[in-house]
């Protein structure tokens, strides 16, 4: 693999990670300006089953961006040259995985907590109900 082919795959990883990155800004505040007028607590058993499904989402979506970066780091290391002198881990993979590992741990406790939110108000909305 020439210096070439290494430099457009990090200018690409680059460009995803950023991508990714400004998708994930933009939805965090496109969500909290969707819920600027609706945070009060809920009140109904309806209410609570929405919200339920809200964060049943959300868990989906988080877990979506946890194995977008594991696939980003898989294909990453497929395409970069290992030194073959080199008997550790190539820098730029060291990099890349420190990163991609540490968002796709943050994506899970994420997706963990928005799930543990929609078992609760699920759990409100039987017992408003009384079953």
């Amino acid at each position: 693999m020439n210096l070439t082919t290494i430099h457009k795959t990090i200018v690409q990883c680059a460009f995803f990670v950023l991508t990714i990155s400004t998708l994930s800004l933009f939805a965090v505040a496109q969500d909290h300006h969707d819920h600027g007028q609706e945070m009060k607590a809920p009140q109904t058993a309806q209410e609570h089953r929405e919200r339920a499904a809200e964060y049943e989402k959300k868990a989906a979506e988080y877990r979506k961006e946890a194995e977008a970066h594991k696939k980003m780091l898989a294909d990453y290391s497929k395409t970069v040259a290992r030194n073959p002198k080199d008997t550790g881990e190539n820098a730029y993979i060291k990099k890349m995985r420190l990163h991609c590992e540490k968002y796709s741990k943050a994506a899970e406790a994420l997706a963990r907590e928005a799930e543990e939110m929609a078992k609760f108000h699920t759990m409100r909305a039987k017992e408003m109900e009384g079953k």
